[in-house]
């Protein structure tokens, strides 16, 4: 992955060094990558803590509400938090700085206010009884609600920084602190004389959620603040809110695709089978996700890149990176494929005894993720280049397939019947994407992963 040099700062010391923005994009994605695999460690202790405390039933309430505050909270940035990525790079690269401070503004406004109706909405639907919800699921789910602003922001804070390529401070608070906190505090609950239930599994995510928050938006908002000061004069904000409007809302509605793509399997399952079902399925997929975090860490050093690239017009950079990353994300996945295949019982079993039966769904869940990974770089090339409309149509696309294949599947063949509408969805939505890329960028991902 070699780049012409670029001035662009991949770390947290922000050093003032001549490098490629390859080498850039490959030192962030190695800091993603390697706090994504702490994450997984710390994430999967944690989920193991809240399986062995709660059991299957409790466990399986639990799942269902932090499934809808991902939701929620993903959707309700309303498509900034991938928008930001893009432009405050852009911004930076072409030093409107005018700009950046007016967009940094209006992004946060626009997901507070959005998140905020959601959270009151759903207390609402839930208090009132107007939705037909089980009874043991109310309680938990407006908890649930009420943590949605809270991850709104986080995932706000996560795009500011990974704008601009402060990898750690995008990184570990969202990943490693929230994870650590949820299971710290579920045992110190427990053991100060708290009910180890759902709902305070949930009251536990809303204290990590925050305090996880609390500290990344304070380091953020001192850096922000010092480059602020650095500036010769005071730079006034200005704003273009109808192109970043319109930039943002197809994201938001592929967000809210995207993201019910994902959890489908499980709304769905809540329908057909147990509590308990659906935390053996939610084991599963929270032990499969390793394999996405490849992906994730390619996206984390080269999204902006990509935009960046663009932006300056350079095509054939672009086309290289593009391919390179997709490569590596491949090879990388099918060797934690590999390893997952032969841990995944034992894996399992750390759950509990009757959570092995989810084995087979953990590799057919794997075998989407491989696929997946396979055309890794489609997109974020899409997104970047402002070709985001398609992205969205792809996930609306895969939502309609994965919701038709689980409604078909799930009642004949339970949890495995989801794993495979999940993993059938994933890869039309991928392929979809790689002929996107072709057609729209002229940049073929088809035999990138291997070289060709």
């Amino acid at each position: 992955m070699l780049r012409p040099a670029q001035n662009s700062s991949v770390n947290d010391d922000e050093a003032d060094v001549e490098e490629s923005d390859t080498t850039s994009a490959g030192r962030a994605g190695l800091f993603a990558l390697i706090i994504r695999l702490a994450n997984a460690a710390i994430a999967y202790v944690t989920q193991i803590i809240f399986a062995r405390m709660l059991g299957e039933f409790e466990y399986g309430v639990f799942a269902l509400g932090w499934v809808w505050i991902a939701i929620l909270g993903h959707t309700t940035t309303f498509g900034f938090s991938m928008s930001a990525i893009r432009y405050l790079a852009r911004y930076k690269a072409t030093g409107e700085a005018g700009l950046a401070v007016g967009f940094f503004r209006f992004s946060l406004l626009i997901p507070l206010l959005v998140s905020c109706l959601a959270a009151i909405l759903g207390v609402f639907l839930l208090t009132s009884r107007a939705l037909p919800v089980p009874e043991y699921y109310v309680l938990p789910l407006i908890l649930a609600a009420v943590c949605v602003p809270l991850f709104a922001l986080q995932d706000m804070m996560e795009s500011f920084a990974r704008a601009r390529h402060w990898v750690l401070l995008a990184l570990i608070p969202t990943y490693l602190l929230r994870h650590g906190f949820l299971g710290l505090f579920l045992v110190l609950a427990v053991v100060i004389g708290f009910d180890a239930t759902a709902v305070t599994a949930l009251v536990v995510a809303f204290a990590a959620i925050g305090l996880s928050l609390a500290i990344q938006a304070s380091i953020l908002a001192k850096r922000l603040i010092d480059e602020r000061r650095a500036l010769p004069k005071a730079v006034p904000p200005l704003y273009d809110r109808r192109t970043w409007l319109k930039t943002s809302a197809p994201l938001a509605l592929q967000d809210g695709a995207s993201l019910l793509v994902s959890y489908s399997d499980i709304l769905v399952l809540s329908f057909f089978v147990s509590p308990g079902e659906i935390g053996i399925y939610f084991a599963a997929t929270r032990i499969a996700q390793i394999v996405g975090f490849v992906r994730f860490a390619a996206s984390a050093g080269t999204a902006n890149v990509f935009s960046k690239l663009s932006a300056q017009g350079k095509t054939d950079e672009l086309k290289s990176l593009s391919r390179a990353t997709i490569r590596i994300s491949f090879w990388l996945s099918l060797i934690a494929c590999a390893c997952l295949a032969i841990a995944g019982p034992l894996l399992l079993k750390l759950f509990g005894a009757g959570f092995t039966v989810g084995y087979p769904v953990l590799l057919v869940l794997m075998a989407g993720l491989l696929v997946q990974a396979a055309f890794s770089s489609a997109e974020d090339l899409l997104n970047m280049t402002g070709h985001q409309g398609m992205t969205a149509s792809s996930y609306f696309g895969a939502l309609v397939v994965n919701l038709v294949l689980n409604l078909a599947l799930i009642p004949y063949f339970g949890l495995i019947g989801a794993a495979i509408a999940t993993s059938l969805s994933i890869g039309f939505r991928v392929i979809y994407l790689a002929f996107g890329v072709r057609s729209r960028l002229n940049i073929s991902l088809f035999g990138a992963q291997f070289g060709r």
